[in-house]
Order: C-alpha cells, then structure tokens, then sequence
C-alpha cells in the first residue's frame, strides 16, 4: 500500500501547475495520465475523457487498449466512465470478472487483460467537466490509501482542468485585443491618407471610410488595409459617396 506523504502530495500538486509553463491543454492532460500510472500503485493505464454535449471525448490515454473500451462505454451508454460524468460520483469495478454492472463494458475490459477499474470526475466549479479512468491489471487494486492517492490525483487533475479552460479564455482575449488594436492602427493610418489626400477633416474621412463600408458591404478594417495598400484610393471614397 502507498502512503500518501508530504512528498506524494507535492508530486501530485504537479498536475494543477501544468498549465503555468508553456505546454498546451492537450499535453497537461497527457502529464495527468502519465502522473497517474507513476504514481498510484497497481495502476497499468489511465486516460482522461473531457465531457461534451454527446457525451465524452476520450483522449490521452496511456494504453491503446483504452480507445476501444471507451468506445463501447460511449455507443452503449453503460460503463464506470459514463456514469462518473452522468451523475458526477466515482465508479469502481474492484473485479471486473465478477462484476454486475455494464456486462458489455467488463467483458472487453477482462479481455483486454484488466482485472479493476476505478473512474473518477474532475471536477470544475462543482461540475464534471470530465473524468479520468485508471485501469489495473489484476483485481483490488482500489482500496486502502491507494485509492485515496487517486482520489488526490483526480482532484488536482480538477484543477489542471479548470486552469486549461482559465489559460485558453486569457490567450483567446489577448489574440482578440491584439488583433483590434492591429486594426485601428490600419483604420487611423488610412484616415490620415483620406484627410490628406482630400483636404478633409479626420471625422469626414473616417465617415466616407463607413459610408463605403456599407455600401460595399465590407468591414471599415478591410477598406482601410485597402486604402493604406494602394487597392482604393481616396478618390474613390468621394466619387462614391455622391
């Protein structure tokens, strides 16, 4: 049995910080899996499924068996992952040859040389945003301190979650500022030509800009790249606008 020291739990407390490097959401929760058969005892693969609207998308796993037995979980509907993100609660199979629930499920899963399972939701803000299964290939692995360990690890792999949702939000809206800020440095420069070239003040060259814009039915940002490219001229604002 493990016991989950001082040093276990820093160790864990890797996963929550994957998200302040530069690895990408992907390979954090690869980190999570890789984590998760080194550091909880009897475990042989993991994976990690992050809840859709259908479902789940199952991805980063540690065994290629685990494609196939999410598969089957997510076309029948029936199976410890489904049910650790249907209703938020963990799900464990401590012999999956003698086990009752999901026949579907626990038939591939002894065939493919699992004797346990135990799948736990990661949770963010009190709501499965996925789950990440651990497999064992003999029976009882999930008792005693190891699966607290692994409760430790799903909880940390909550936040890791949480942190990729928070890290992919903040780059979106800085891309997004940087690209407005692009555009109005485009949109000024080519009201400067407009009101030079026309002896026009900037406010009746940036409204002959929107007036083209609207009738052309083209963003003020595409006409001024135009203007300050050579494509339009200034002339043509004017000759348009009547």
């Amino acid at each position: 049995m493990v016991a989950v020291t001082r040093e276990f739990a820093d160790r864990v407390a890797e996963v929550a910080e994957l998200l302040e490097t530069d690895e990408t959401e992907d390979e954090s929760l690869r980190r999570l899996t890789t984590l998760a058969v080194e550091l909880v005892p009897g475990v042989d693969a993991a994976v990690v499924t992050v809840a859709t609207e259908g479902g789940g998308l199952t991805f980063a796993a540690s065994d290629e068996r685990l494609a196939g037995l999410h598969e089957l979980q997510f076309s029948n509907g029936e199976g410890p992952v489904v049910e650790a993100l249907r209703y938020n609660e963990p799900r464990r199979a401590d012999d999956i040859a003698a086990e009752a629930r999901w026949p579907a499920f626990c038939q591939a899963a002894a065939e493919a040389g699992f004797g346990s399972c135990l799948a736990l939701p990661l949770r963010t803000d009190q709501q499965p945003a996925g789950a990440v299964a651990l497999y064992g290939g003999r029976p009882g692995v999930f008792r005693g301190a190891a699966h607290d360990a692994a409760v430790l690890l799903a909880a940390q792999g909550g936040t890791a979650v949480r942190n990729a949702a928070l890290y992919g939000s903040c780059h979106r809206l800085v891309g997004n500022l940087h690209a407005a800020l692009a555009a109005r440095a485009v949109i000024e420069q080519a009201k400067g030509i407009v009101a030079a070239r026309l002896n026009v003040s900037p406010d009746r060259a940036f409204h002959l800009m929107s007036r083209y814009s609207q009738r052309t039915n083209r963003r003020v940002r595409k006409v001024s790249a135009d203007l300050v490219q050579g494509r339009l001229s200034a002339r043509q604002l004017r000759e348009d606008d009547g």
